[in-house]
């Protein structure tokens, strides 16, 4: 898996044999990457000619970064040398002083695990779903934003042990839905099919874009899911079962 990051946006994907400049392409438009933006391959700088000649490896780190501007650190470095000389400052000048007002408040939202029942019998070389016929969809997240705080979100629902489902399936995906204390579903503004995400073992990650509601509870749903299981499984019950991480921020 490689993480990709720009800024305080991430993703761990399968990104092994394809360049950086196809990553670059792939993360322009999702994370707003602008075209000076620099890359870093493992905290070395990659020239833009080399990035479409670098391959990407499992467990590689690619950062794009914008260079700052040294403009600032020469202002700072001129007033400096005015004041050694003293030209323009003079020393011991009358001062006053004030304290800013800052309040403090809750967590802006908070994330709960919710078991909703959703479980499923795993065969051996059989292609199976994820509900053992149970009717979806089934809740397994809980997000509530503060009273106080209305601000856009961005949910990102994780696969965390996708080493160990390959082990049992040789394909594995979970359909995934919000929707609102009404059980409405929530645009979540990503593709054609606004309302519905895939994560999977080739995509573990999906970054969900949620309008933010003072003091609402909103709700990470499974719709629905398939899985294709190898041979030889039987008693690897704890590699087949996927552990699901959610994390919420606020939207930039």
């Amino acid at each position: 898996m490689v993480e990709i990051r720009y800024g305080e946006q991430y993703e761990v994907t399968d990104l092994a044999g394809q360049t950086i400049g196809e990553a670059r392409e792939h993360y322009k438009s999702a994370f707003g990457i602008p075209d000076k933006a620099k890359a870093k391959l493992n905290g070395s700088k990659v020239k833009s000619s080399a990035e479409i000649d670098t391959v990407l490896n499992d467990d590689d780190q690619v950062t794009f970064a914008v260079a700052r501007s040294r403009t600032p650190f020469l202002i700072g470095a001129l007033l400096l040398a005015l004041a050694v000389t003293g030209g323009v400052f003079a020393f011991g000048l009358l001062n006053s002083n004030l304290t800013l007002s800052a309040t403090t408040n809750n967590d802006f939202a908070s994330v709960t695990a919710n078991t909703d029942g959703l479980s499923w019998d795993v065969w051996g070389n059989f292609k199976g779903v994820t509900t053992n016929g149970s009717s979806g969809p089934f809740t397994i997240f809980n997000i509530t934003t503060d009273a106080g705080w209305g601000g856009d979100l961005v949910t990102t629902v994780s696969l965390g042990n996708v080493g160990e489902l390959a082990k049992v399936y040789r394909a594995f995906a979970l359909e995934l839905q919000m929707v609102d204390g009404n059980s409405n579903p929530i645009n979540l503004g990503l593709t054609e099919n606004n309302d519905l995400v895939l994560i999977s073992l080739d995509y573990p990650t999906v970054n969900m874009y949620v309008p933010g509601s003072a003091g609402h509870t909103m709700y990470v749903q499974v719709k629905s899911g398939y899985y294709v299981a190898d041979t030889g499984i039987l008693s690897r019950d704890s590699e087949a079962s996927p552990i699901i991480f959610c994390d919420v921020t606020q939207r930039n």
